[in-house]
């Protein structure tokens, strides 16, 4: 049996960015969105509402992925 250190990179590269992007990029992006809102600039509204739904669709797609993974992923 032979050890692939591409497959095991590409996994861990996959869970790293799933992690990154679900765990702590949705503070990330809330907080940016909050730092847009206090913001008096012109448009920093309408980026801080954009951010929120990112957020929000973000969280909504961890917990679709949650519930419904194996349906889903196979």
């Amino acid at each position: 049996m032979m050890f692939d250190l591409g497959s095991l990179a590409v996994a861990v590269a996959s869970v790293l960015g799933v992690g990154l992007l679900l765990g702590a990029g949705i503070p990330l992006i809330y907080a940016i969105a909050v730092r847009a809102k206090e913001s008096r600039r012109p448009g920093s509204d309408a980026l801080a509402a954009s951010l929120m739904v990112l957020c929000v669709l973000l969280a909504l797609a961890g917990i679709v992925i949650i519930v419904f993974g194996d349906q889903l992923l196979g």
